[in-house]
């Protein structure tokens, strides 16, 4: 009988050791065609882009031109995409079993977004690179005709990949792609393939000339930065919720206005054009000379982080196409940035960088890719205060988000344990509608389920 169960158990550590192997092996050609797949696509995107800003720029006053650009833009996605894009349509795709994302959509949204951060609306090109990324990544499962659990881990594949190809950062792409379906769960199941795409993604973009920034920062040990990282993590918390409550109310704003969709681009485009001739066109476009000048430990104006953030919900708002995690980490910068200016530092850099993860963690719900990208931007050196900053800024911005779409799996506190399962979007509207709540809950909390039981199975 002990002869017979010992071989028993040979055989069963065989087949698991087999599958595991079968598995690696898998899951490595899927991870690693995404990534291949996914670098192209975006790398072919960011290049149309770049090029796009180096002409538009040179034209007088380019940013003129956004009223006729917005009004254009608005008119073009109405008529032939008016399906909303971006990552927060990868996520609300990825809560739903047999969602699916559409590649007719892809040009139309490439050219919107092209065309609006060119002119100088204020936006970026992570979001767009994230649909790419995702999107391609769908049509690749949809060739293999994959299951829909399968399906939903190669897609999220192509979200790490388009993030860490717009960024340069593998690791972080990763991270984020499995971190910011939910709100306080990690999909580490989803992680080694999506690692993967990251990684060849960004090796491809490299390969095709992608340009990334990087600054290695150093920092002595310090106590006193360890109190200071406590009141900047407070400060951004703070900022990530007026960043997403003015985005939501510039949206509201334009949604109200009795106007035609393409009428309402020209109103926004007319509100640029005051702040880029009056205040400043630093505000306008993707930011990065702004971005460069906070994290370079230059001084820029106090008052950065407002204008930046108003350009960016007035862009999304009125109909112009575009992501808004690089305004959000233009925004922390500046923050940081002036943070460091109130307490004295020379070396602003350091505030910078901290502010730029922090306002990240606080308004994606993401605090381990924030840190994770911080240390690989910029050095081993501001993980320390990085991640201080990080968890406070995550935990005082409560249950919002720029991306409605995440749900709720573990609230970051005790006393809003009552918003669990739902989407972070209902939630913010929750006041507004609590007399029917349960539509919403019960289709979060029948996808928890399943996500839940797709773990457990694999």
């Amino acid at each position: 009988m002990n002869l017979e169960r010992r071989c028993l158990q040979i055989k069963q550590n065989f087949f698991e050791q087999q599958n595991s192997v079968i598995y690696v092996a898998r899951w490595s050609f899927l991870g690693i065609t995404t990534g291949v797949i996914v670098g192209l696509g975006v790398s072919i995107f960011l290049k149309l882009l770049a090029w796009s800003i180096a002409v538009w720029s040179e034209v007088w006053y380019y940013y003129f031109f956004l009223p006729i650009i917005l009004f254009f833009v608005s008119w073009l996605v109405g008529l032939l995409a008016p399906h909303p894009g971006g990552s927060n349509k990868v996520i609300e795709v990825l809560h739903q079993p047999n969602g699916k994302l559409q590649l007719a959509d892809i040009p139309v949204k490439i050219a919107a977004t092209i065309v609006t951060i060119a002119a100088g609306g204020s936006a970026g090109k992570e979001g767009p690179a994230a649909h790419i990324g995702a999107t391609l990544a769908s049509s690749w499962a949809k060739m293999l005709r994959l299951q829909d659990a399968d399906w939903r881990k190669v897609v999220t594949c192509g979200l790490s990949a388009g993030f860490a190809c717009v960024f340069g950062t593998p690791v972080a792409g990763a991270v984020f792609g499995v971190e910011v379906l939910f709100v306080g769960k990690i999909l580490y199941n989803r992680l080694y393939p999506a690692f993967l795409a990251g990684m060849v993604g960004y090796y491809v973009c490299y390969v095709m000339g992608i340009p990334y920034f990087s600054l290695p920062v150093r920092v002595e040990p310090n106590g006193y930065l360890i109190v200071q990282a406590i009141f900047l993590g407070v400060l951004c918390g703070l900022i990530s919720i007026f960043f997403i409550k003015t985005v939501n109310w510039c949206r509201q704003f334009f949604a109200f206005l009795p106007l035609p969709a393409a009428v309402k681009g020209m109103v926004g485009g007319g509100m640029l054009i005051l702040i880029g001739y009056f205040i400043s066109p630093l505000y306008l476009g993707l930011g990065l000379e702004l971005l460069e000048t906070s994290i370079t430990g230059i001084f820029v104006a106090p008052n950065a982080f407002f204008w930046k953030t108003l350009a960016t919900g007035i862009t999304l708002g009125c109909g112009g196409i575009g992501g808004i995690i690089t305004p959000v980490i233009i925004v922390g910068a500046a923050a940081g940035n002036l943070f460091g200016q109130l307490v004295g530092s020379l070396n602003l850099s350091v505030y910078a960088v901290i502010g730029l993860a922090a306002l990240l963690a606080g308004a994606v719900n993401t605090p381990l890719a924030a840190v994770i990208m911080a240390a690989e931007l910029f050095g081993s050196d501001v993980i320390p205060y990085t991640a201080i900053s990080c968890l406070i800024s995550y935990v005082i911005s409560g249950h919002r988000s720029v991306y409605p779409s995440q749900i709720i799996f573990a609230s970051k506190r005790t006393c809003l344990c009552e918003d669990e399962g739902k989407p972070v979007g209902y939630v913010g509207r929750a006041a507004a509608t609590a007399a029917s709540p349960s539509k919403d809950k019960l289709l979060a909390g029948s996808y928890l389920r399943e996500e839940n039981t797709m773990e457990i199975k694999q």
